[in-house]
């Protein structure tokens, strides 16, 4: 039933919208080796060049081609989108199933940790953490994947208590089935839906995280990334008394916002709205 809920919800307008638009970035992420006429980090060209036949989006403030960084800033984003949000469906999921399928002793000690991780004020976190470890994308999916799985692992560990004492689960147990056949057979299978609204909204979260660490100077300065490419147009004197703001700034603003934007659609569609 699960799988004709989410089968339906691709195929609704909304649905077939958000995966064209996502699919429209991961084949900029995959192809933009081919597609990139510059390295990223190539500042032999003129600064300030507006676009022309060889630069498709002009040049930065050094040389820098824009258009070549617009195309490896997908790549970061959608890495760090897609290894955040399985990270915190993997552990969030696990640890959610467990402590609501075992309950008692172990379930009260696992959710008051979890309730620890919940009171701590995300961002204030993020930043520090941000700004005390060494500069790595990995360091930033490493940290919104440790502030991220403790949501995931409160509504999975809700749903699985729910699950725990329905009907097909308490005639498999009478019938014998061990423990990790019922959540392997029984649990898991009714969690599909939350495991999909949990990569979308990690998904969101992940790719504004990462744009807002970049745009504050806290992002790897050895990865493109579309809020760094924004930092830097914002903190050019001139960019608002020029035409420049066209060509550089609002590109990268605009892939933020339809990427985010195809994941919204695509978590609506799964949720029925059409």
């Amino acid at each position: 039933m699960h799988k004709r809920i989410i089968s339906e919800g691709i195929k609704s307008p909304k649905g077939t919208v958000g995966l064209i638009m996502l699919s429209l970035f991961i084949s900029m992420a995959f192809a933009a080796p081919m597609l990139a006429p510059y390295s990223p980090s190539d500042v032999s060209s003129s600064p300030l060049l507006a676009p022309d036949g060889d630069h498709l989006l002009g040049t930065d403030d050094v040389g820098r081609d824009i258009f070549s960084n617009l195309l490896y800033g997908a790549r970061t984003s959608l890495t760090v989108a897609f290894v955040v949000s399985l990270g915190v469906l993997v552990i969030g999921t696990l640890a959610g199933v467990f402590s609501g399928y075992t309950g008692g002793k172990i379930d009260r000690v696992m959710m008051r940790g979890v309730d620890i991780f919940l009171m701590i004020p995300d961002l204030p976190l993020i930043l520090i953490l941000a700004a005390y470890l060494r500069p790595s994308i990995w360091n930033i999916i490493f940290i919104l994947t440790i502030m991220g799985w403790p949501v995931g692992a409160r509504i999975t560990r809700a749903q699985t208590r729910t699950l725990r004492i329905s009907g097909h689960v308490d005639f498999a147990r009478v019938s014998g089935a061990m423990d990790w056949y019922v959540i392997k057979k029984h649990i898991i299978p009714d969690l599909y839906p939350i495991m999909i609204t949990t990569v979308v909204m990690q998904s969101i979260r992940a790719i504004l995280s990462e744009s807002g660490l970049a745009f504050l100077g806290l992002g790897d300065p050895s990865y493109p990334s579309w809020g760094t490419m924004i930092k830097y147009a914002i903190a050019y004197p001139l960019v608002f008394f020029t035409d420049a703001w066209m060509w550089w700034l609002l590109p990268a603003g605009i892939c933020i916002t339809m990427l985010v934007l195809g994941f919204v659609f695509i978590g609506q569609a799964m949720e029925g709205d059409k």
